[in-house]
């Protein structure tokens, strides 16, 4: 298979599914992974995709998030009265769905050790939530953003997708009457859209300055 044929299949399968994994295509393709990995290298290099440790994302996948750590330290009063809220939902026996957000977070450490499953692709939520021996908690596993705290790919979704919740919580960059919810690039989209999609009930965490 010449090489423009190579590209134009991995910007198509990219283009819909937005990450690649270098082993993939080439099974896909029946070609070495190095011949993979040189098409990703100039593909990056020509600006139409990104390569990561092991594939290559989309170019809609450009971040423009602010960093856990700055986040977790805005507007603290007003998300620790919302996670207080959110406890109220939460039951024994409940499969709950966690964010990467800072206001996920701060449920993390409100939730009181009762007998109940977290399912999170957040470290801090692991990191706050592996003290209470009451509570299982599943890891989503994936690519993992320091920036974020968090994993994120189709190795979480796909691991998501597969899962029945009773409830998520998630929060979001912004909202209004118009747009709906919206976040801050694809990585933190895909994961909470998936948690939205596979849970019975979900619960929105924004303060007054995401409006």
């Amino acid at each position: 298979m010449q090489a423009i044929t190579r590209a134009n299949f991995i910007l198509g399968l990219i283009s819909k599914v937005g990450q690649v994994s270098v082993q993939d295509l080439a099974s896909e393709l029946n070609v070495s992974v190095e011949t993979i990995r040189r098409d990703l290298k100039t593909l990056d290099k020509k600006g139409e995709l990104i390569r990561t440790h092991g594939g290559a994302i989309s170019k809609r996948y450009i971040d423009e998030g602010t960093s856990f750590t700055n986040r977790a330290s805005s507007n603290m009063q007003d998300k620790q009265d919302l996670a207080k809220q959110v406890i109220e939902h939460i039951y024994e026996g409940a499969v709950i769905g966690l964010d990467a957000s800072s206001s996920s977070w701060l449920v993390a450490q409100a939730l009181p050790d009762i007998r109940c499953t977290i399912v999170t692709n957040s470290l801090n939520n692991i990191s706050v939530l592996s003290g209470k021996k009451n509570i299982t908690i599943i890891s989503l596993g994936g690519h993992y953003s320091e920036k974020y705290k968090s994993f994120y790919g189709l190795i979480a979704k796909n691991t998501l997708q597969e899962m029945a919740l009773d409830l998520s919580v998630i929060s979001c960059v912004g909202f209004d009457e118009h747009s709906g919810v919206w976040d801050s690039n694809e990585y933190n989209y895909e994961i909470k859209k998936t948690l939205i999609q596979v849970s019975s009930k979900n619960i929105l965490i924004a303060d007054k300055n995401k409006y």
